[in-house]
């Protein structure tokens, strides 16, 4: 991209800037023939630690580069050094590549158009839901007129999971029941819930007919859809009609990616279906990678060493990629190659939307870092962790202050390890990949013999989320009679429910990707609790045990 020549000089005046050396780097940017990543050297001049930037010329490079990724940090730094009264420039406009998150299981709102949006009632039954008062709940959507019938059933199929979720199961079919009739079949939350709730009860009849709604929702996801049919092929199971049951599960099957797609898939032998063949780049790619600035300011980047800010560069080509699918795959490419995890599973959803071919690869990319003493944990398991909670980030700090990868608590960091420095000045060091992959193996090695967990993974992936303190105190109070699916559906923690549901998902996945066994899955498809394993298959002694207590 860049010229051998310009490409060392570039190298240099990063290397002079980090050193302080700014004078010098001033007479070596002189020397540049291609100002092709000017912009980048000025902003690491600027927002570095030895130089005070000025009004003037934190103005003079917004006006030159307000497209580039570190305008936000620039406009935020003229803004702080302005003098009292003075005009504030507009803020930069760039459109970031939008998440790739899985849609939420449970909050459906998004499925509605913005005209039957009620934001402000959906708080306040929430909040009535969280201070368990549900009679409240109802009432201020009874009394909200002109409510989209959609968003109605969605807010009452919240009260039905939250009188379900505290093992209210009567109350909750009875409200599920009161609402399918008023608002109509079309909402899937209503229908599984009240499917949940029988279920329980021991209604299984009642139970399935709810399943079989949840199947053919029009307002559900399609994993929730998936979800509903394979607790119809549950219940024709337990109902004892065998011709049912095949039939839903391939329903369930169809949605591949899903907990419940995944397990019915494994129950009826069919393969994962993976899409793990790498994207190369044609003539029309490559041409369009020349074509835009953006991608050749990432290229040059990458040349000359600069890799987190290349990474910054196409994170911030969301409207490029969105609007041109041989760009977005000729980034994608480019993102893979270069180990960019977080920009190359968003950059898939653009991809895929082009051409209608699953990125798989990209979707779920394989760390090119290993925890720094190798695998002992199952890597699937690890990946899956690292997936789900940082998407391979190495910098990611949570609001709560997690951090790295695995996004470890630095006084837990300290706990498991025994380097109490960790809690401290020694924080740091866990946004090395090696080392946070290392300390996150070694808490799931913790957590996983803890007498609450006792080599149960489906508890380990509980306690890796809400914490072994929140986990010891709520999971006891699961009505779940022995059976696994029905105690990941009341878990009591959204946040939990929905993280242990997801890791387990991505395990199978990566288990595919690697070739590996999943036995987990194995385990679940056949109505077993699944157990934690090492990297060599092992599991805890007494794990067996405490599945039978559960």
């Amino acid at each position: 991209m860049l010229l051998p020549s310009d490409a060392a000089l570039y190298r240099r005046i990063f290397q002079l800037q980090d050193r302080g050396r700014i004078a010098d780097a001033e007479r070596e940017t002189e020397r540049l023939t291609d100002p092709l990543l000017l912009g980048h050297v000025l902003a690491h001049r600027l927002l570095g630690p030895h130089t005070r930037a000025t009004v003037p010329e934190l103005s003079a490079w917004l006006d030159r580069f307000a497209n580039l990724p570190d305008a936000p940090r620039i406009h935020a730094l003229l803004l702080s050094r302005l003098p009292r009264g003075a005009a504030r420039p507009a803020a930069p406009q760039l459109a970031e590549l939008p998440a790739a998150e899985a849609l939420d299981e449970e909050e459906r709102f998004v499925l509605l158009p913005p005209q039957a949006r009620n934001p402000i009632l959906a708080r306040a039954v929430a909040d009535r839901i969280r201070a368990e008062e549900f009679d409240a709940a109802e009432a201020a959507i009874a009394r909200t007129r002109g409510l989209d019938p959609a968003q109605a059933g969605l807010l009452r199929a919240q009260i039905a999971r939250g009188l379900f979720l505290r093992n209210r199961d009567a109350e909750a079919l009875a409200a599920a029941t009161d609402a399918l009739r008023r608002d109509g079949a079309m909402v899937g939350d209503l229908s599984w819930y009240a499917g949940l709730a029988a279920w329980r009860l021991g209604r299984h009849e009642v139970a399935r007919r709810h399943f079989e709604a949840t199947a053919r929702a029009e307002v559900a996801t399609a994993a929730r859809r998936a979800a509903g049919a394979y607790w119809a092929a549950r219940a024709a199971l337990r109902l004892r009609d065998h011709r049912a049951y095949v039939p839903w599960l391939a329903e369930a099957a169809r949605d591949q990616r899903s907990l419940y797609g995944l397990l019915a898939r494994r129950t009826l032998g069919i393969p994962g279906g993976f899409a793990w063949e790498r994207d190369t780049l044609g003539e029309a790619e490559a041409q369009r990678l020349l074509a835009h600035d953006g991608s050749r300011r990432a290229l040059a980047l990458l040349q000359v060493g600069q890799r987190a800010r290349a990474e910054a560069e196409l994170m911030v080509m969301g409207e490029a990629a969105a609007s041109d699918p041989a760009l977005a795959r000729a980034l994608l490419v480019v993102a893979s190659q270069a180990g960019m995890s977080e920009v190359a599973i968003r950059l898939a959803q653009f991809a895929e939307s082009g051409d209608g071919r699953p990125r798989d690869y990209a979707r779920f990319p394989i760390p090119r870092w290993a925890p720094s003493g190798g695998y002992r944990t199952d890597p699937p398991l690890l990946m899956a962790l690292a997936r789900l909670e940082s998407n391979f980030e190495p910098r990611a700090i949570s609001p709560a202050g997690a951090r790295g990868i695995m996004q470890i608590m630095p006084v837990t960091a300290g706990y498991v390890t025994g380097q109490r420095s960790l809690a401290g000045r020694d924080r740091h060091r866990l946004h090395e990949p090696e080392f946070n992959l290392e300390v996150g193996q070694r808490y799931v090695e913790y957590l996983a013999r803890l007498p609450a967990v006792e080599g149960d993974l489906i508890s380990l992936i509980a306690a890796y989320n809400s914490g072994p303190g929140s986990f010891a105190r709520w999971s006891p109070t699961v009505v779940h009679m022995g059976d696994p699916l029905l105690f990941l559906e009341a878990i009591p923690i959204h946040e939990t429910r929905r993280h242990v549901q997801a890791v387990l998902a991505l395990s199978w996945i990566y288990a595919s990707r690697l070739g590996r066994p999943a036995p987990s899955l194995d385990a679940l498809a056949a109505g077993r609790w699944p157990r934690y394993t090492d990297a060599e298959g092992g599991t805890i002694p007494g794990a067996e045990a405490s599945a039978r207590r559960r």
